[in-house]
C-alpha cells in the first residue's frame, strides 16, 4: 500500500494581538466529537477517571453516541434487549495551554438517562443521578425522562484549578434507568467560559510538504488551482470552524466541513466570513442608583435619541421610561401617564409608519394565571436636555391580546374561548412590519407567539401559536426552568439575541426572505459570549439585552441581588469582519484506509519555520529531541557540510546533498578570487554578508555587487585581487 506522501498545514499570519480585555469563546470539544467508549457492562471502579488510564483497547466513535435513535454511533448494550447493561463509560482528552487564564469551562451534556462527569479524576457534576452515593455500575438514574426533555442541555461550570497546562481528561458514565430501557444518548461539548479573542487576518497560505509550492490565499477565497498533489487524490475535513464557512462556490449559504482536492483545485470551494462575531464583555458602566433601579428587566436602544437606550424595571415599580447612556448613565426618566406597570417585562423598538414606536411589554406572569396581558405601544419621546417628564396617555396605546387555547401553558391548557396561562419575559418587533412576537420563559421548551401588526387594535387579540424553540438552551437556575428573559432585533431586521440567566443566544437570516418564525422554530444557533450568572462578577437574574442601534455591540443589564452595591452595564463589541478563521483540519489521502490524518495550523509563522515545515515532518519538528541533530538551525540534515540556516538563507534542500547548484562557489578568474552566491528576497529575516580575511582570524565586511537578477532572487558577487605572499580566504556569513 502506498504511504500517504504529504502533510498538510495551513499558515495564517496575524496582525495584531489581543487587547485590553476583550474575550471570545473557545470550543474545546465540540459536540459531534470522538470520544472513547467501554460498553461491556464492566464495573471499572474509578481508575478509569484518572488522566494516566490506558484506554487504548476501548473502541472509539463521533458522537451522538447511543441506541434506540438517530444516534452517531451505536454502542453496545448486552445480549439481552429486556436486561440492557445499565452503565456505559466515555472518555476524552482535551487541551489547555494556560489554566490561569481562563475563569473556567462550561460543559454542556446531553445524556438519557442520567451522568456523571469527572475531570482529570475529580467529579465535576451529576445529572439525574443520586446525591451522595457511591456510583457503581448497577447505579440507576433518579428519574426516568423522556421526548423533549431528553434534548434538553444540561450545564456544569468546572474552577480552572481543576485543569493542568496542556492535556487534561474528561471522563463521562452515563447511566439508564432501568435495564429495559429503550434508549441512551450521549453527547457533550466543552468550552472556556471566555478565552483570548482573535487577532485580525493579514494573509494566509496553504502549504504540502516537500517540493510543494506555497500558494497564497486570499481570506474570501480558498483557490489552489497550481497546486501539484494530483496523484494524491487529497480529501479535507474541517471541524471547530470559527469566524465563517466553507461553502461550494454554486451553493452559496450552505457550510459544508469536507471536499476534495479536485474541488479546490476548480475552484469550487470558497470561504465566507459570518457577519463579525461579538467579543466577551467588558464593564461599560455602573447604574447611578443601584437601589431604586435595582430591577432592570427591559433594554432596546432609541430610535431617534442617538447614544440611549430605553429601559423599564419589573413589576410593581414606577411607570417610568429611563434614558440610559451607553455608559450607563441616568439621562432621564419619563413617566407613563395612566399606566400600570402590573409586571413590565421587555421592550422594543420600531419605526412603523413613519412613527418611531417602542413597545412595553406587561405580560410577566410568575404564577401563569394572569387574565390582564398588555402591550404598551408609546410614541418615543424626544430627548431635548438631561432631565425628563411625561408621556400623555394620548402618546400611549394598550394593546390587550390573550394566548391560544392550545397549546398549554404552565397554568393549564385552555378549553374553547378560554386562553391557556403562561409566563413569558421576552419580546421582539419586526422592524420591517411591525409585527409583535412573544418568547415564552418557563416551559421546558419555548414557546413563540405572534401578534401581527395592526394601525389600530381593537379588543382582545388572541396571538397566533409559531412552535416550540427547540434550540433555545434552558437554565435550571432559582428554583425553575428558563427558556429566555430578554430578546432583541437588530435594526436591519437580520440579527436576533435571546438571553437568560447564563446565556445569549444568536440567530441570523441570510436574507429577509427568511421568515423570523422559520427562524426562532429551527434548529440554527450560535451562543454568544456572556457574563452569566456563573461567572464570578456576572450577571445575577439578567433579564435585560439589547442590540445598539447600528448593531456594532450589545449590552445587558443584571438585577441587585442581596448584598450588592453596583449594577454593571455589560458591553459586547462585534470584532471586525476580517477576524481570522479557527479551524482544526485533517487530510486523508483518498485511495487509502489509513487517513484522515491530522494537519497542523501555525499561526504568527516566521519565514524560518514555513521553511522547516517544507523540509520536516509535523512529527520531526515535535520532537525538541532532534533539533540538533536535524532541523535546528545550526543541524546539518544531510551532512554536506551546510548548516540548514545556509541552507535556507541558499534556497536548497536540507536533506538532500546537491554538488551541481548548491547557490554558493568560490573560484579565480585571473588574479582574482571570486565568490558568488544566491540571495533569496523573501529571506528578510536573513543578513547576507560576504567577508574577507588573510589568516581566517580576522574577517573583513567585504561590499558585493549585483551580477544577475531572477524572479525573487539575486545573484550576487564580489571580487578580491588575489595578494603576492599573503594567503586570501572569502566566506559568506549568514545570520538571523
Amino acid at each position: 500500500m502506498r504511504s500517504l506522501g504529504f502533510v498538510l498545514f495551513i499558515l495564517v499570519s496575524l496582525s495584531s494581538v489581543f487587547t485590553g480585555s476583550a474575550f471570545g469563546q473557545s470550543v474545546l470539544i465540540p459536540f459531534g466529537a470522538m470520544w472513547k467508549y467501554l460498553d461491556d457492562g464492566s464495573e471499572q471502579g474509578s481508575e478509569w477517571r484518572h488522566e494516566d488510564f490506558d484506554d487504548s483497547s476501548w473502541k472509539s466513535g463521533l458522537a451522538e453516541l447511543g441506541y434506540g435513535e438517530d444516534e452517531t454511533t451505536q454502542v453496545g448494550f448486552g445480549d439481552n434487549p429486556r436486561s440492557k447493561f445499565i452503565t456505559t463509560y466515555f472518555r476524552r482528552k482535551f487541551m489547555v495551554d494556560d489554566p490561569s487564564a481562563l475563569p473556567g469551562i462550561r460543559l454542556e451534556l446531553l445524556r438519557d438517562d442520567g451522568a456523571v462527569i469527572y475531570v482529570n479524576g475529580v467529579e465535576v457534576g451529576r445529572s439525574n443521578m443520586p446525591e451522595d452515593e457511591l456510583i457503581t455500575k448497577d447505579t440507576v438514574a433518579s428519574v426516568s425522562e423522556g421526548g423533549v426533555v431528553e434534548t434538553v442541555i444540561h450545564e456544569f461550570i468546572v474552577s480552572p484549578l481543576l485543569l493542568k497546562p496542556g492535556e487534561n481528561t474528561l471522563a463521562v458514565e452515563v447511566h439508564q434507568d432501568k435495564p429495559g430501557s429503550s434508549d441512551l444518548s450521549f453527547d457533550l461539548r466543552a468550552t472556556d467560559v471566555v478565552g483570548p479573542t482573535a487577532p485580525v487576518i493579514q494573509r494566509s497560505w496553504l502549504a504540502a510538504s516537500t517540493g510543494e509550492p506555497i500558494i497564497l490565499i486570499t481570506p474570501e477565497q480558498l483557490r489552489a488551482s497550481d497546486f501539484t498533489s494530483e496523484d494524491a487524490q487529497l480529501d479535507f475535513r474541517i471541524s471547530g470552524l470559527e469566524s465563517g464557512r466553507f461553502e461550494l462556490v454554486e451553493s452559496p449559504g450552505i457550510a459544508i466541513t469536507k471536499f476534495s482536492q479536485a474541488q479546490i483545485t476548480g475552484g469550487e470551494i470558497q470561504f465566507v466570513y459570518e457577519p463579525g462575531r461579538f467579543g466577551a464583555g467588558h464593564v461599560t458602566g455602573n447604574l447611578l442608583e443601584p437601589t431604586r433601579l435595582s430591577e432592570i428587566s427591559g433594554l432596546v436602544a432609541s430610535i431617534q435619541n442617538p447614544g440611549i437606550l430605553w429601559a423599564h424595571q419589573d413589576s410593581g415599580r414606577p411607570t417610568n421610561l429611563i434614558a440610559l447612556g451607553t455608559n450607563g448613565s441616568n439621562r432621564g426618566e419619563w413617566n407613563l401617564a395612566g399606566a400600570t406597570n402590573n409586571d413590565w417585562e421587555d421592550i422594543g423598538a420600531a419605526m412603523v409608519d413613519g412613527e418611531p414606536l417602542l413597545y412595553i411589554g406587561d405580560f410577566g406572569d410568575n404564577s401563569a394565571r394572569r387574565t390582564d396581558l398588555n402591550i404598551l405601544r408609546i410614541r418615543e419621546p424626544l430627548l431635548v436636555a438631561n432631565g425628563g417628564g411625561i408621556v400623555p396617555e394620548t402618546d400611549i396605546e394598550r394593546i390587550q391580546f390573550q394566548y391560544p387555547a392550545i397549546p398549554g401553558g404552565e397554568g393549564g391548557p385552555g378549553v374553547p374561548g378560554v386562553p391557556a396561562r403562561r409566563d413569558a419575559e421576552s419580546m421582539i418587533v419586526d422592524p420591517h412590519s411591525g409585527d409583535i412576537y412573544i418568547l415564552s420563559k418557563r416551559e421546558t421548551v419555548g414557546r413563540l407567539f405572534l401578534l401581527a401588526h395592526q394601525q389600530n387594535y381593537i379588543g382582545v387579540q388572541t396571538l397566533e401559536y409559531l412552535g416550540e424553540m427547540p434550540a433555545i438552551i434552558h437554565d435550571r437556575l432559582y428554583g425553575f426552568s428558563v427558556s429566555t428573559t430578554a430578546a432583541d432585533i437588530s435594526r436591519d431586521g437580520l440579527e436576533i439575541i435571546v438571553r437568560n440567566y447564563e446565556h445569549v443566544l444568536y440567530f441570523r437570516r441570510p436574507d429577509l426572505s427568511v421568515s423570523i418564525a422559520d427562524l426562532l422554530t429551527g434548529s440554527a444557533i450560535e451562543e454568544l459570549p456572556f457574563f452569566g450568572a456563573r461567572i464570578p462578577g456576572g450577571e445575577p437574574k439578567g433579564e435585560a439585552i439589547c442590540f445598539s442601534v447600528s448593531a456594532d455591540a450589545y449590552f445587558t443589564i443584571g438585577e441587585r441581588v442581596s448584598g450588592a452595591t453596583e449594577i454593571s452595564m455589560f458591553r459586547y463589541q462585534r470584532l471586525g469582519l476580517n477576524s481570522p478563521p479557527k479551524f482544526a483540519v485533517t487530510v486523508s489521502d483518498g485511495i487509502l484506509e489509513d487517513g484522515p490524518r491530522r494537519a497542523k495550523i501555525l499561526f504568527n509563522a516566521e519565514p524560518m519555520e514555513i521553511w522547516r515545515h517544507h523540509h520536516f515532518s509535523i512529527e520531526e519538528l515535535a520532537d525538541p529531541n532532534l533539533g540538533a541533530s536535524l532541523w535546528g538551525d545550526f543541524a546539518d540534515a544531510d551532512g554536506d557540510g551546510k548548516k540548514n540556516l545556509i541552507e535556507y538563507a541558499l534556497g536548497t534542500n536540507p536533506r538532500l546533498t546537491v554538488i551541481e547548484d548548491d547557490g554558493l562557489t568560490i573560484g579565480y578568474e585571473e588574479e582574482s578570487m571570486v565568490l558568488t552566491y544566491r540571495k533569496i528576497l523573501g529571506r528578510t529575516d536573513i543578513i547576507y554578508q560576504v567577508q574577507a580575511s588573510s589568516d581566517l582570524k580576522t574577517w573583513i565586511d567585504t561590499p558585493d555587487e549585483l551580477l544577475e537578477a531572477r524572479a525573487e532572487v539575486e545573484i550576487r558577487r564580489v571580487s578580491i585581487p588575489l595578494a603576492t605572499g599573503e594567503e586570501n580566504f572569502l566566506r559568506l556569513k549568514v545570520s538571523r
